[in-house]
Order: C-alpha cells, then structure tokens, then sequence
C-alpha cells in the first residue's frame, strides 16, 4: 500500500506456500491484462475497463473523476446508471476492491451494479451516461443502526407504518389495514431519510425496495382507521384467559381431539369426570419441558387410564368383527361373555374412585442417574407440569 496508490492485493496464504504463490502469479497476470486491455480501448477511443486500474490510478483521481451518477459526497456511493435509464430504479454499486465493474468514458468513471451492466456500458456508454434523465436533486439515504436509533417515533412518516407494505396493499379478501405493519418492539432498525423526512420499513429487503424508488411512497395517505397498535404485556399479567391463550391453547386443542376420539369412560366415572381425568394425564404426557425419562412415565400411565376406559370396548370390537357387525360396537350392554376376564376387571375397575385410581397408578418411579444429575428437583414447571 502505497502513498497515492492502493498496490496491496490480499492473498489466502492458509493453503501452504505453493498454492499462494500460484494465487500471486494469477494476481499479477490478471493486472496485467487488465492493463492491457485498458490502454488498448483507450487507444480505439471505446469505454475502457477499470478492472485493476488502482495499481496505477492514484486515490485522488478515483475518488474526484467519478461521473454523475456518483453521489460519494453524502457518503451514499456510486449508482448504476443502466438500471436508472431502463426502469428508472436507484440501486447503489458494491464497492469492489479490484473496480470489477468500473468503466472510464470522457475521462470520468462509471460503475455498474452487476457483470450484465458493466458488459452494457462498455457497449453503449454513451446511451446511459450521458443526457436525461439524470439523477434526482433528492436521494434517498439509508441511516446505519446508530442513527436510526436516534430517530423518535413522532419523527417517523405515517406514524411508523412501513410504507412498502401499505403501498403493495393487502392480500386478496384481506381488509386494508392489513397491509399496514409495524416492526415489533426490538426488531432491527431500518429507517431511511428522504427529503428530510423518515420512513421505517419492516425488514431489510422492504428498506431495499424503498431505497430503489423512494418516490413512489414518499406521498400515501393513511386511512381514517387505524389498526390499533401492540402493547408489549408480560405473561404473567394477563388475566386467565389471556394467560391460557398465550401459554397452553394449543396443547388445549390438541388434548381435546384426542378426547373426542378417544371418548373415554372409566368404570366408576361418569363421561365428565372421565374426559378432565383423562385432560389432565394427556398435558402431564405431552409437557414439552418433562425430562425422558418423565415423559416415558407419564405416557404410560396415561395409556393405563385409557385401557381402564377400554375394557368393554376392548373385546367387544374383536367380538363384534366375528359376528360381521362391521365394528359397530355396543357400550353397554356388551357383547362381552359375562364370564370373561374383561367382565372381572371391569367389576373390580369400577369399586376404584378414579381419581384413587390414578393416585395408586401414580407412584413415582426411580429415576437414572443421568436424570437425577440433569434435574435434581424433577421435571421443570410448565403447563401440565406437576
């Protein structure tokens, strides 16, 4: 790195000494035929491309020859000037460190947002430099995360919406306040400044569209009816319902289909008592804080409670296929030969209480070592937890 001249090229020397030797001598290769082909469109009088010209281009003439579509004084960069001629879109260059898609023309220098666009300028410069339209008086500047930190919410346009969504407007069969969207509390900042005034877009690639033509959403009107805005609360606060919302309703819906496929019945219970029982053993089971081995402990037992439920049903279904009824099973009375097995179990099922059933079916077992070491106390809390 020189004075006036930036001369350092950055090899990866971590592949050992004979592969970065080769990656200096492709360096050094490359820099001459950039050169070469530089000083020969020079010589024809054509666009010249400025790949490896900063080892012989001082600082200063990179930095004061840029052409019109630069705007490095307001700390923004170059933008392509291919991409403001055919759609009329503001997309700032890539800074690269070898000027890979820079072209000179009439002594100024112009940089292409991709390859396609570099190929087209050395093709037809003068097409996309030179006449109308030239760039805006005013551009749109993209504020780093300090900044927009510093930015109030009564200093954002449309109080904070993303214009970009409310622009692209809602989905099919969606009302229009749909497409009006705040970032929520502790998002990424992305706030841009056009105008002297600030806009907050929802995610980066929205701030992109933004940057690329800020006109087009710099003068919405909001409705008249705003979607109300989202009040941080802890969980912990909320009343019943709101706490059960947030924290188990899911496991709630889910438990409920299960009941209703199941439909459960204990012998000395009635349908009521039955499905809260059998609610209760279903979010000890699916608790997503139990422990392995918790978890194991408390399928089981509820799928002890469910066969307790079952012990009609059970055979009566393999008795009900062998007298083709098509699965068509009886509840009571069953076709259940009185003298069976599942006849006593019955008798003896229903003198239990169900819920001393489930405390004699609740003893807690011993845990292993790996669980004891993992979690002394037992499971962590949680819903179904207990």
């Amino acid at each position: 790195l020189t004075a006036s001249k930036d001369i350092l090229l950055r090899v990866d020397a971590e592949a050992g000494r004979t592969r970065a030797s080769q990656v200096v001598r492709g360096k050094v290769v490359e820099g001459e035929l950039g050169r070469q082909a530089y000083l020969e469109s020079k010589v024809l009088g054509r666009p010249a491309p400025m790949y490896m010209q900063q080892l012989w281009k001082s600082r200063e003439a990179l930095r004061g020859r840029r052409g019109a579509f630069s705007d490095r004084e307001q700390g923004q960069g170059d933008y392509c000037s291919v991409c403001w001629k055919r759609q009329g879109d503001l997309v700032l260059c890539a800074d690269s460190e070898d000027l890979r898609w820079m072209v000179e023309y009439r002594a100024k220098y112009y940089v292409g947002c991709s390859q396609e666009c570099c190929t087209t300028l050395l093709s037809e410069c003068p097409k996309y430099v030179l006449g109308d339209p030239p760039l805006p008086k005013d551009l749109p500047r993209r504020l780093g995360a300090e900044d927009a930190a510093k930015v109030g919410a009564d200093a954002l346009e449309y109080k904070g919406y993303c214009p970009v969504t409310y622009k692209r407007g809602p989905k099919e069969g969606q009302p229009l306040q749909s497409a009006l969207l705040k970032p929520e509390a502790g998002a990424p900042l992305h706030v841009a400044e056009y105008m002297g005034r600030h806009f907050r877009m929802l995610s980066a690639d929205l701030l992109d569209a933004f940057m690329r033509r800020p006109q087009e959403y710099a003068d919405l009107k909001l409705p008249v009816k705003l979607p109300f805005d989202k009040v941080p609360a802890k969980v912990g606060e909320l009343p019943l319902i709101g706490y059960l919302e947030e924290t188990v309703v899911e496991s709630m819906q889910a438990a409920l289909v299960d009941i209703g496929r199941v439909r459960p019945r204990f012998p000395a219970a009635g349908n009521k008592e039955s499905a809260l029982v059998y609610l209760s053993l279903w979010l000890r089971a699916n608790n997503p804080l139990n422990s392995r081995g918790e978890a194991e402990r408390r399928a089981a037992r509820l799928e002890g409670f469910k066969e307790a439920c079952g012990l009609l049903t059970r055979d009566a279904e393999e008795l009900a296929g062998q007298l083709e009824m098509e699965g068509d099973t009886q509840i009571l009375p069953s076709p259940v030969l009185p003298d069976s097995e599942t006849v006593k179990t019955f008798h003896k099922t229903s003198l239990v209480e169900v819920h001393d059933w489930v405390r004699d079916n609740s003893t807690p077992v011993k845990k292993r070592p790996d669980e004891l070491a993992a979690n002394p106390a037992g499971a962590p809390p949680g819903p179904g937890g207990g």
